[in-house]
């Protein structure tokens, strides 16, 4: 018995080591627990964030605050845009034709159908500048809510239209439509983010309009000692034309590096990721002018709400 407990019990050395590893195991957890209290106290995690008149275009509330709002990063709000995810994914499955518009201001557009002429063809909205024309010239109530663009847009916000097949020959069926809003705001001085999307809701009497469905938002703190939120997560939409479009003429590099799409055009699509801890750029490497990198150079890495989306997904 006691020759088995010899073999079994530890040596002096062993219990040394064993107490040794115990103690610096403790000082690096006690150095990390500083460390998150330190930090603790200059980082909110949530807050009232005055946003305006904005809020009742946003989400249909007579409010100009979101109270306790999450600040980035937040993995809670990550959840959130990961389920918008999915269902802009979903719905680029059984879309027709997809087109990104820039915009300065907030979309009131709510229509689940734009008139259009019997004699309109569909092959002439081969960019989505000529989809803003259309819609411009059907509503133009939404004539000053668009913004021209080709290749990158310079806009601050972004409206995806989603288009589904129309039964009727008078009208485009909108399947969905995804709003991309960044809010700067002084109370707190920041950024406050919001992605929506607009769908069909079942109602008892249908009014033909879109209502909120899903969304995420999140407010990115302005750097410490700002005064004035600076918003430079930009460009959100990048359209590639066909290559072979007018010939490829273009002597402007910034048209003429996005032709690039063989047979059909696409796009590049950025949301803000509320993982992120903040909206600033990062210094990244300089392109040439006919790189295509050079229309979106600041966006390598900067969110991984990330799209590349087809304009027609149908074909």
């Amino acid at each position: 018995m006691n020759s088995r407990a010899q073999r079994t019990a530890f040596s002096l050395i062993e219990l040394l080591v064993a107490v040794a590893l115990a103690a610096a195991l403790l000082t690096v957890a006690v150095m990390i627990f500083q460390g998150l209290v330190a930090s603790g106290g200059t980082r909110t995690s949530i807050g009232d964030v005055t946003v305006g008149t904005a809020l009742s275009t946003f989400y249909g509330v007579n409010a100009t605050v979101v109270g306790n709002c999450s600040f980035a990063p937040s993995y809670g709000r990550v959840a959130q845009a990961e389920v918008l995810r999915t269902r802009f994914v979903t719905d680029l499955q059984s879309a027709s034709a997809v087109y990104g518009l820039g915009r300065n201001g907030v979309n009131a557009f709510r229509t689940s159908s734009i008139p259009v002429s019997s004699a309109f063809r569909g092959s002439s909205l081969d960019l989505p500048e000529a989809f803003r024309q259309l819609l411009a010239a059907s509503v133009p109530s939404t004539a000053t809510t668009f913004t021209a663009y080709r290749g990158a847009s310079t806009a601050t916000n972004a409206s995806i239209f989603l288009l589904t097949p129309s039964a009727s020959a008078t009208t485009l069926s909108v399947l969905a439509i995804y709003d991309i809003d960044l809010t700067p705001t002084t109370s707190p001085v920041g950024t406050y983010v919001s992605v929506k999307r607009y769908g069909t809701i079942e109602t008892t009497t249908s009014d033909g309009l879109l209502g909120l469905t899903d969304y995420y938002d999140i407010f990115y703190p302005a750097p410490e000692g700002a005064t004035v939120p600076t918003i430079a997560f930009n460009p959100l939409v990048v359209c590639f034309e066909r290559a072979a479009r007018f010939g490829n003429v273009e002597t402007d590099h910034t048209i003429d590096r996005l032709k690039k799409a063989a047979e059909r055009p696409f796009y590049f699509v950025w949301w803000p990721d509320p993982a992120a801890h903040t909206l600033e750029a990062y210094a990244g490497p300089a392109y040439d002018a006919a790189d295509p990198r050079a229309a979106y150079p600041a966006m390598g890495g900067r969110t991984s709400f990330f799209f590349v989306v087809p304009m027609f997904p149908a074909l």
